[in-house]
């Protein structure tokens, strides 16, 4: 909504446009834009013209609210959380990716009162969620980093309190309920201290903001952002309203018959993103509620300001002590973060009970960070307890939709599961773990569970093949690898590692026949190794695409080289630790190249630090430090 008479200024001139756009490329919207001429002096009134847009609608129309001009291959797809149902999907378009930036950015440099040279940094604990990072819209030289947090959780206190020193003089954008976690999990005063902390994505209160503050030292501002349509509005600091970012969002606060109402009066919010050709969504209705003020603000800034009055539609599902509540897309936000389905929550006195309908019991990140989430929602005083459940909610409990289940399982979850899976089937002698799996502190978005099951019989029968595939299938990333003791013999690290890894699953490796490899065994196969190794780096340095490599990947990929060069190394000295961080806590001692080096490559890998900028020195640099300890351990075998 701009202060500007109709037709005078830009936002008219952009709504013009996308109402054109839309009628002629959309097909639901042929028929809904009513016909003739479209100019910035009667965009408005057109547009009032039309009927709101509900979740209900884009649910059903969504095909053909696509676009059918444009190149789908430069499009992005966001999902919302699915409070009222299943998630929605939305395609974004480059120029509204680039609205939205630019719109973060100018927020950025008026908190901070600096443009250039920012390093900011989003938090999220989604385990599905892709750390990555890019530089930043020219000249400001500033770098942009999604961290995907939920493997750092897995550390200890100490080891994640040395991780967040990462985010000293960032400007750090997060969900208030991650925000939360952050503070439950860091200590009321946080050894680190951010340039700026940016609250967006849900609603929260004055006492979490103030939490924030303290624990991080630092200012606190907000914006009101929605996955379908970017940033709305961003936070005064002066009044706590929100002032409208008018050159990407259009408006409205409307009634129930979707007329737009006068400042003052309280209404559901109705948004018109300007910049999304993809797929256009014409005075689209969320369910929050909000209020516009015209009166001058006390930070001097002109134009229509608005006030966020909470949600009519996303009543509480349930309150504190204080009155306080939770709302479902609040809560769906939540569990969409930490991958936990929860479906229902009630409050017991001075407890919560979260309900969750997963295969496994919620995991310490995921009860630590939904318990301090829900504290600063509804009360400090409270206790929160989750449940894992199998049938429907208990009676009385709010039901929340649920996203996909956890994907990081105890070890022992796993291995009583196999147990049951090869209790007394023939032919096999002994089952184990191996690898991350038995350290979550260690784990990757690349790794695999790996199991081994040695048998007595030949593993290229049929029957092997139906067994691991079946398994595989039951647990994602699960590697079920079936073979002989003799087929062992002939891998010397492997058999090296099962021995001084193993969990067990069924019977011992020792009965089966797999024996320690002999040193010169593990020299010849380290040999071969080194050199296929060597190629295989060169390779990956030198191809023409290394500007557009992961370098979360580069990472993962050479600290696995680096482990196994210390491993041959290791071994071949005589010892029989093979484990990762074991390992690594030796690469002093055995005089490995770049030992600094390999560590950081093995943190970038686990997301334990945020990553690079693809193509530059730093991530060029894990595989370069690779190629040194193969070749350093190749010299010496």
């Amino acid at each position: 909504m701009s202060g500007a008479a109709p037709g005078n200024s830009a936002q008219d001139v952009a709504l013009a446009g996308l109402l054109g756009y839309a009628r002629h490329h959309v097909p639901y919207y042929q028929t809904v834009v009513p016909p003739g001429p479209l100019t910035a002096e009667n965009a408005v009134s057109t547009l009032r013209r039309l009927p709101l847009l509900h979740r209900t609608d884009v649910r059903r129309e969504r095909p053909r609210l696509w676009s059918a001009d444009g190149d789908a291959r430069q499009w992005r797809k966001v999902h919302t959380t699915g409070t009222t149902g299943a998630p929605l999907e939305v395609v974004v378009d480059q120029a509204a990716q680039q609205a939205e930036l630019g719109a973060l950015m100018r927020h950025v440099a008026r908190c901070a009162q600096q443009s250039t040279g920012l390093s900011v940094a989003h938090l999220t604990l989604h385990l599905a969620s892709a750390s990555r990072s890019s530089a930043g819209p020219k000249p400001s030289g500033t770098r942009l980093v999604k961290w995907n947090l939920s493997r750092a959780w897995q550390l200890t206190d100490t080891e994640f309190r040395r991780v967040a020193q990462e985010l000293q003089g960032t400007v750090v954008t997060v969900m208030p309920s991650v925000a939360a976690a952050l503070c439950a999990r860091l200590g009321p005063k946080a050894e680190v201290r951010p340039r700026l902390i940016v609250l967006s994505g849900e609603q929260f209160t004055e006492h979490l903001r103030e939490r924030v503050k303290d624990t991080f030292g630092c200012p606190v501002t907000a914006l009101y952002t929605l996955a379908e349509a970017g940033i709305v509005a961003y936070e005064c600091g002066e009044t706590r309203s929100y002032h409208l970012e008018e050159t990407g969002v259009f408006l409205e606060v409307v009634g129930d018959d979707g007329s737009p109402l006068p400042a003052g009066e309280s209404g559901d919010i109705a948004v018109t993103p300007l910049m999304n050709r993809a797929m256009p969504l014409l005075r689209y209705v969320i369910g929050d509620r909000g209020v516009l003020v015209d009166d001058p603000c006390g930070c001097g800034q002109s134009g229509p300001r608005l006030r966020l009055l909470g949600s009519r539609t996303q009543h509480a599902l349930v309150r504190g002590p204080g009155n306080r509540g939770v709302r479902s897309i609040d809560l769906a936000k939540l569990c969409r973060q930490l991958d936990l389905a929860v479906c229902g929550i009630t409050r017991d006195g001075d407890e919560l009970v979260v309900e969750h309908r997963d295969e496994h019991p919620a995991t310490d990140v995921q009860r630590t960070a939904i318990g301090a989430a829900l504290r600063s929602a509804i009360g400090p005083g409270l206790t929160v307890r989750t449940v894992q459940v199998t049938g429907s909610p208990a009676a009385g409990s709010a039901a929340a939709p649920a996203p996909v289940p956890p994907a990081i399982l105890p070890p022992q979850d796993i291995a009583a599961w196999a147990r049951e899976e090869l209790r007394g089937r023939p032919g096999v002698l002994a089952a184990v773990l191996t690898g991350s799996a038995l350290d979550p502190s260690t784990l990757s978005r690349f790794s695999d569970i790996d199991m081994t099951i040695v048998i007595d019989g030949d593993p290229c029968q049929e029957q092997w093949f139906t067994l691991a595939a079946a398994m595989n299938r039951h647990i994602a990333t699960l590697r079920v690898n079936v073979s002989q003791a003799a087929g062992l013999a002939k891998a010397p690290l492997v058999a090296g590692r099962l021995l001084a890894e193993r969990h067990p699953v069924v019977g011992t490796l020792e009965a089966a026949g797999v024996a320690w490899p002999a040193v010169g065994d593990l020299a010849s196969e380290g040999r071969f190794w080194a050199q296929n190794a060597e190629n295989v780096l060169w390779t990956r340095l030198t191809s023409a695409d290394r500007g557009r490599t992961d370098p979360v990947r580069d990472a993962w990929l050479a600290s696995r080289f680096c482990l196994d060069a210390l491993r041959y190394r290791l071994l071949c000295e005589g010892g029989r630790v093979t484990a990762a961080r074991q390992v690594l806590r030796l690469a002093p001692q055995l005089g490995a190249p770049d030992e600094r080096g390999i560590r950081h490559a093995f943190d970038v890998g686990r997301e334990h630090r945020p990553p690079p900028v693809p193509g530059s020195p730093e991530a060029d640099g894990f595989l370069r430090t690779a190629l040194a300890a193969v070749r350093w351990t190749g010299g010496f075998l």
